[in-house]
């Protein structure tokens, strides 16, 4: 039990890491460095899904994600905004939360034993 709340907790910290970084760059480049951060963080969640049998560890990165991009995306209070509402933005705050949904939601894929 220990361990999973580790591990969920590990997940969280880790995507809400990897979404910071990429919302901070998302618009620089455009659109090359958007895609970048696409794939950055398709691959942790894949790679979450892949190795984890636990959908807890999953989900908890993809909420991680999602939430850390709506954070930045709201108004801070000195009026400046991290998430424009430009293309770049409206592609990023989108697009991580389908990535994000749809790691989080992929079935299980296990192999097949031969009995």
């Amino acid at each position: 039990m220990r361990n999973r709340v580790l591990n969920v907790v590990a997940a969280f910290f880790a995507g809400a890491a990897i979404a910071a970084l990429a919302t901070v760059v998302h618009a620089q480049l455009f659109p090359m460095v958007l895609v970048g951060a696409f794939v950055t963080v398709a691959s942790y969640l894949g790679a979450l899904r892949l190795l984890s049998d636990d959908r807890l560890v999953v989900a908890s990165g993809a909420i991680a994600v999602v939430v850390t991009v709506l954070i930045f995306a709201q108004r801070s209070s000195g009026g400046s905004v991290l998430i424009q509402a430009d293309a770049a933005g409206n592609m990023w705050v989108f697009g991580s939360a389908i990535i994000a949904g749809l790691a989080a939601t992929w079935p299980q894929i296990r192999s097949r034993s031969d009995d």
